[in-house]
């Protein structure tokens, strides 16, 4: 592949997954630029197509229908992926900061971050008002509308009539055309200034035959929570009100001392750089290109895409960027709520179903193109090695060689136990893997968390840590970066857990990797071993299965963003309240769930407690997607050893739903057994931490032959 094994030399950091930077990333991803490493920040892993908004709503499309899946696409393009939200450019120190975490360097920059309407020109519409951009939060706020409509009566009100306006007002008409008698729609401003006369004939017939009120010319100065109030002092009724009008750019934006256009948009010059700064580019609605004032469409972000893709490759490469002219007029293809659209460019209008179904071609074949992407065949997952505790070596090779070192030894605990001169033992961990998420801050959040649980699944208090790193090669700037990244994304951690990182060790290697070592100490009468289960015990899972699923799909391409950003969400959370609560609650048994999966952990603990259990499958809880990815025979590289275990296992259960349960979890959930008489009041209180805590099974009495488990539906 092109750009293979070259090391790092420039940064890109595209802020915003706008329709301008999907035609970037697929370009980097189809022709990879060598020496040239790409991060994008992105506060919504998914990215909606905003002409396919309306039919959303209106019902003629499901959610990934119309949304470009940004893990996939950022997987493809070899880019790291920020999940989070821009706040500033340092435009001296070359940053980018970014809510909630350490700031980003960058040689070269791309904004393209949309916009959002301007409620401050309406009185009441910031507490009112619901604002339709930016899109990516507009299906919850239509979750709440649909919530609302079970009220009775509902009247909806459209505060603006552009082409985004009048396509919202005829989605809701039909999204909501079984209750036609017990809800209004109604359209406020002037129709469609951007578009012939014909075609705004044909718009207000459709509005008419919809039953959607029009107040053509009229300006809304106030919403209130059951009214809007136009200029002139007419007051309509409203339980909603859209507001389309006014758009403006983020307020970091405003703030951020980049030139500005007369509309407060960042001012770019045709070949898309900022003025004034070569290395700083914007696209997109966020941007107004100076001598080429355009409406705010997404076709004209779209029309940007491959030009920024083809000038920030120049720029990376020390040529000159080249000017792009927009054209000047665009075909407009404005949905009429049912399957109709109308078609306007220059003096042309026409309309029918056809024009839809037209429309519908294009809308879809514009996603596919970023969704359907290469992606690593089934044949090649021998190929596959999967990072995080997936990486692990399997359970019975691991047995075997430790059994050749130290014969004998059976009892092998999450932590080692040793004499402390004091009151309170010793406690001594180490956890290492390579990277299973390419972004060095969450990866280093991510296995701070992994190593701290060891020693809160025996019962103690972490106190020191050490660090190894292994970073790629790359420029000497951009290795600080990432070491500093892992280190500080580590440190967070380990600050909000009283954790001191004492120091540790880095060098460079072929990928990104880390590991740390623990010490902490724990009372006597408080440790917890693997092999302290009673029979009886309830037996209780902390967290849901499945991320050696999901990251193995991830980097076939397949698994969703949605599911992703869970995972990624939960494993960055701290397991300290869990194993107080679980100890507070009696636990006479804990461990953490890594890479030898579920049954693999457990059987650990009933061969030191020379006991059995019986496990219900259905109860386990799993992360979404992992059930369905099982079922499609997706799998880590580390299951087929694993599986080795399941001769220990009694069932009759598919190997779909196994693979679930010796599934590896890298900052699993903890595994605790919890007298049965106080295992519900433990899931009542771990609930507040651990929402999806849950009983899955009981420690059913003496192992009477090599049969520890039976799994039952």
């Amino acid at each position: 592949m092109k750009g293979a094994g070259v090391a790092a030399r420039l940064d890109l950091v595209l802020i915003g997954g706008g329709h301008a930077h999907v035609a970037v990333l697929r370009s980097l991803g189809m022709a990879p630029e060598p020496g040239l490493r790409v991060t994008l920040v992105a506060r919504e892993l998914e990215a909606p197509y905003s002409g396919m908004l309306p039919g959303l709503i209106a019902g003629h499309y499901g959610h990934d229908d119309c949304h470009i899946n940004l893990v996939r696409l950022a997987r493809f393009a070899k880019a790291r992926l920020v999940h989070g939200t821009a706040t500033g450019i340092d435009r001296v120190a070359r940053r980018v900061t970014i809510e909630g975490r350490p700031p980003l360097t960058f040689d070269l920059v791309s904004i393209d971050t949309g916009i959002t309407p301007d409620l401050a020109s309406i009185t009441g519409a910031a507490a009112f008002g619901v604002a339709v951009k930016p899109i990516s939060g507009l299906e919850a706020k239509l979750a709440r509308i649909d919530a609302s409509m079970v009220e009775g009566a509902r009247r909806i009100v459209v505060i603006g009539a552009g082409a985004g306006g009048f396509e919202l007002a005829h989605a809701f008409r039909h999204r909501y055309r079984d209750r036609r008698q017990q809800t209004s729609v109604t359209l406020v401003g002037g129709l469609l200034p951007a578009v012939n006369d014909r075609a705004r004939t044909l718009a207000r017939e459709s509005l008419e035959a919809s039953g959607i009120e029009m107040i053509e010319d009229a300006t809304a100065v106030e919403i209130a929570k059951d009214h809007v109030r136009l200029a002139g002092g007419r007051i309509i009724a409203a339980d909603v009100a859209l507001v389309t009008t006014g758009a403006v750019p983020s307020r970091w934006l405003r703030d951020s001392g980049l030139p500005l256009d007369p509309g407060g948009f960042v001012a770019v010059r045709p070949t898309l750089q900022v003025v004034g700064d070569d290395n700083i580019f914007a696209a997109g609605d966020c941007a107004g290109v100076i001598g080429h004032p355009r409406q705010k469409s997404g076709v004209f972000a779209v029309r940007q895409g491959p030009v920024l893709a083809d000038n920030l490759r120049r720029r990376a490469l020390g040529l000159q960027a080249l000017p792009f002219t927009p054209q000047r007029r665009t075909l407009m293809l404005l949905s009429t709520g049912a399957k109709h659209a109308i078609a306007a460019r220059g003096d042309l209008a026409l309309h029918g179903q056809w024009v839809w179904q037209w429309k519908d071609w294009i809308d879809r074949r514009f996603v596919r193109k970023f969704n359907a992407l290469p992606a690593m065949s089934a044949g090649s997952a021998d190929q596959m090695r999967c990072g995080g505790c997936a990486a692990k070596v399997g359970p019975v090779t691991l047995a075997r060689a430790l059994e050749r070192l130290d014969p004998g030894q059976a009892t092998r605990d999450d932590a080692a136990v040793a004499e402390s001169g004091g009151e309170r033992l010793r406690l001594e961990t180490i956890d290492f893997f390579r990277a299973f998420w390419p972004e060095p801050y969450v990866f280093g959040e991510i296995a701070a968390q992994h190593a701290l649980n060891d020693i809160y699944a025996m019962g103690g208090t972490p106190a020191r840590a050490l660090a190894v790193a292994v970073i790629p090669q790359a420029r000497p700037r951009l290795v600080e970066d990432d070491l500093f990244q892992l280190l500080a994304g580590a440190r967070a951690v380990f600050d909000a857990a009283g954790v001191t990182l004492a120091g540790g060790h880095s060098s460079e290697g072929a990928e990104l990797a880390a590991g740390f070592s623990i010490s902490g100490t724990v009372a006597p009468d408080q440790i917890r071993r693997k092999g302290g289960l009673r029979e009886g015990d309830a037996l209780i899972l902390t967290r849901p299965l499945g991320t050696g699923l999901l990251f193995a799909a991830e980097m076939r391409g397949l698994a969703q963003a949605s599911a992703i950003a869970v995972a990624l969400a939960t494993m960055r959370q701290s397991n300290r309240a869990v194993a107080h609560i679980l100890m507070a609650h009696g636990a006479s048994a804990m461990t953490d769930v890594t890479g030898f999966g579920l049954l693999g952990h457990l059987i650990e603990m009933l061969e030191q407690a020379l006991l059995r259990a019986v496990v219900r499958s259905g109860a386990v809880p799993a992360y979404p997607q992992a059930r369905e990815l099982a079922a499609a025979g997706v799998a880590s590289s580390l299951l087929p050893e694993n599986s080795s275990l399941a001769s220990r296992i009694e069932t009759a259960l598919t190997s779909e739903v196994m693979a679930l349960l010796f599934d590896p979890q890298t900052a699993g959930g903890l595994l605790a057994g919890v007298p049965w008489v106080r295992a519900e009041g433990c899931i009542a209180a771990l609930r507040a931490v651990a929402p999806e805590a849950a009983i899955i099974g009981k420690v059913a009495g003496v192992a009477e032959d090599d049969m520890l488990v039976r799994v039952d539906p």
